[in-house]
């Protein structure tokens, strides 16, 4: 399937069977993969049940290039992974069971058992924390209407000598159904949306005062919203929120732009659910002749020179109509590396010039985008 087909699906999603399942093979995090998401202000996540409708454009974003990534955990020589303070045999470890995932600074622990996926800590340059009873996550398949509960203990440092000690519940539940109207304005149905409450109590340290979390401790609410073919979700709102008086302490929201799941390319198992959904939509047009897919080639033609690059990458494109067009080039992981900012122009011929000189020689993705369709070109630096 042709990248620049992603965003058309989008509109598709409603004629095809429900979606109301995430399960491991579709779901499961995987190492290697890397995620660019968008952090935008926070929008109240709604109610449950089915048939929900959330409007999330117009949000405004914050920061445009927060990035998360899942990896293995190091090994020590060649033969025990170190999974934050505890040790474990390579031999007796499957593929893809233990993971860390790692986002602002923080490394998240986390070890899949069967079908639970188990957080087992986290740390960052602040905090060191081990779950003693680890929590449970996910608990695949998860169908609508289903809910996880668990319960977890842990202990750890704050400032490398504060004691840590804490206790609650984790409750995970498949509770809302419906279509979204994404930050770009456009519409992605259906859509499963998952939600986690993780109530956080404070255990008292013997001879020690521990950090205060209040008498009746706090409440951590994500929900994240999952879409038919993406391997994680497209949209998730945070909220930390004191149980004693419901104030928030903190709230955030990120968008997973589906166009930005480059790591698609390696993913079989999802991308053959977007094969299909093509196929799909290609039936559709050759039973109504007038429904007519729109390329990047009907607005535009677009030469990239010289690949191999030395120094400076070439761009000369011609606009057959006016288009707001804009340029990103991504590592092959699928970090941004450089922007030609959106612009609108008329129909005409362009040149753009882009320094590549400090780019290390590897391969690329330049991202093409004129009127929101897009395609990659991978690119090689010299």
């Amino acid at each position: 399937m042709k990248p620049a087909q992603i965003l058309i699906l989008l509109f598709l999603w409603m004629a095809l069977p429900g979606f109301s399942q995430l399960n491991s093979s579709h779901n499961h995090l995987r190492p290697g993969d890397v995620l660019i998401k968008q952090q935008v202000e926070y929008k109240d996540p709604g109610g449950a049940g089915k048939d929900q409708l959330w409007d999330f454009r117009d949000i405004k974003t914050l920061n445009d290039a927060y990035t998360l990534t899942y990896s293995l955990p190091p090994l020590e020589g060649d033969s025990v992974y170190i999974l934050g303070a505890t040790r474990y045999p390579k031999k007796d470890i499957s593929d893809d069971e233990l993971i860390v995932g790692t986002e602002h600074n923080t490394m998240y622990y986390y070890r899949m058992i069967h079908d639970s996926l188990l957080q087992t800590g986290h740390e960052n340059p602040v905090v060191e924390l081990k779950y003693t009873n680890p929590m449970v996550l996910m608990q695949y398949p998860l169908n609508y209407g289903q809910s996880i509960t668990s319960d977890y203990t842990s202990k750890g440092l704050y400032s490398g000598t504060v004691d840590i000690h804490t206790h609650g519940t984790m409750v995970t539940v498949a509770d809302a159904y419906g279509k979204m109207i994404l930050p770009s304005g456009d519409t992605l149905s259906p859509i499963l949306r998952v939600k986690a409450i993780q109530t956080i109590l404070n255990t008292p340290v013997e001879g020690s005062s521990g950090i205060e979390t209040g008498d009746q401790g706090k409440q951590l609410e994500t929900c994240r919203w999952y879409s038919k073919g993406y391997r994680y979700p497209v949209f998730e709102t945070v909220r930390n929120i004191n149980i004693a008086d419901s104030t928030t302490i903190f709230s955030t929201a990120f968008f997973y732009p589906p166009q930005e799941h480059l790591y698609l390319d390696t993913d079989p198992e999802n991308q053959a659910l977007l094969d299909e959904l093509w196929k799909g939509t290609e039936e559709k047009q050759a039973i109504d002749p007038t429904a007519k897919t729109v390329m990047l080639q009907d607005i535009m033609v677009c030469k990239i020179y010289p690949n191999p690059i030395v120094s400076v990458m070439n761009i000369e494109y011609e606009l057959k109509q006016d288009a707001r067009v804009s340029f990103e080039l991504y590592s092959i992981e699928g970090l941004p590396v450089k922007k030609i900012a959106a612009e609108s122009k008329t129909a005409g011929t362009y040149y753009e010039t882009v320094d590549c000189s400090n780019l290390s020689p590897k391969n690329y993705v330049l991202r093409i985008i004129a009127n929101g369709i897009f395609v990659n070109e991978v690119i090689i630096k010299k």
